[in-house]
């Protein structure tokens, strides 16, 4: 996404509570006024801090996609059927219905029109919707003439997203962030429902976890040791591998629901999920795996770190008179 040639066409400022502490919605009847220098902060803080790959989500819903409130209200003003003010006062009312949780702060809510966003081949409007939850504290000057004082002052920094969505005009995509989401991640799964667009580097990540998870779940230390050859066999011979293989790989050595049950809990660590088509680079998911499949845990509490090109063949161990004698074998790959 390009946004060089972005500009900031209207901008409305919220205020929004929580309801189960009795906080109110307050809404603004009227859009507020914006001059160049806020004009510049909004688009190098919010929207240069929020158009990133790894920051993008798909709108979803369990049953039909025009049912996801945030998604329909965006659409009906992109299409001329709501107004600027009276959209922000459906994502303002949406927001606050969604804000029981005891944790959500209260804050303000900046819904922000932005235009001149480009794919490369078109431009397109966006729809920013930005919560703030935290005010930081400035010291500020003023210049009387005769003397120099300092004050102080609290304020929104737009260099810091707490809560953020940037909703594009053409598609189901948004970018997305929520800096303070271990306390309640109500922002992408209640009020925006949303899931992260896996890209290569996310994907590639979440399978080696996943890898890494089964592989210290396989009991005995040769069987362990033979999975990983496995994995890191089938990365080093093509150049994309499926999530089907290494799946297919893994149910050699552990139950397939056990297998799916650790693909289960990764898509919901990572917020995205992968079906068994999904292709990755092969030497992404290695250099990833490399270092931690190098580890194999033998018995009584041992772990193993083999040299390169060595792979555990036999594991023997004697325990006599509180002396504990341990046997390795190993080969190198062919």
């Amino acid at each position: 996404m390009l946004i060089d040639e972005s500009r900031v066409e209207r901008l409305v400022v919220h205020r929004v509570g929580n309801p189960s502490r009795d906080e109110s919605l307050q809404l603004s009847e009227r859009a507020s006024s914006v001059d160049d220098e806020v004009s510049g902060l909004l688009l190098d803080g919010y929207l240069k801090g929020i158009v990133s790959d790894k920051k993008k989500h798909q709108f979803f819903h369990e049953s039909e996609l025009n049912l996801n409130e945030i998604y329909h209200y965006s659409r009906q003003f992109f299409r001329g059927e709501l107004d600027f003010l009276e959209v922000s006062h459906r994502i303002a009312k949406h927001l606050y219905a969604r804000s029981q949780h005891p944790n959500i702060s209260a804050g303000d809510l900046l819904v922000i029109l932005f235009s001149g966003l480009s794919d490369g081949d078109s431009s397109q409007r966006g729809l920013g919707v930005f919560k703030s939850e935290i005010r930081d504290e400035f010291l500020t000057l003023v210049d009387s003439g005769d003397v120099i004082d300092i004050r102080h002052a609290t304020g929104i920094n737009p260099k810091l997203i707490d809560k953020g969505a940037l909703i594009l005009e053409n598609g189901p995509t948004v970018y997305a962030v929520d800096r303070l989401g271990h306390s309640a991640k109500f922002w992408l799964d209640d009020f925006l429902k949303a899931m992260r667009v896996p890209d290569a580097v996310s994907s590639s990540r979440m399978v080696a976890s996943v890898v890494e998870q089964l592989s210290s779940e396989i009991e005995d230390p040769v069987e362990q040791s033979r999975f990983k050859d496995e994995v890191l066999t089938l990365c080093g011979t093509e150049e994309e591998v499926s999530t089907g293989q290494l799946s297919a790989a893994a149910e050699k050595y552990v139950p397939r629901e056990q297998v799916s049950q650790a693909f289960d809990s990764a898509a919901e660590s990572y917020g995205f999920s992968l079906d068994e088509e999904a292709r990755l680079p092969a030497q992404n998911v290695a250099k990833r795996l490399e270092r931690t499949l190098s580890k194999v845990n033998i018995p009584h509490g041992i772990s193993l770190l083999l040299p390169s090109g060595m792979t555990l063949q036999n594991v023997q161990s004697l325990s006599d008179e509180g002396e504990l004698t341990v046997t390795l074998t190993l080969a190198r790959h062919d």
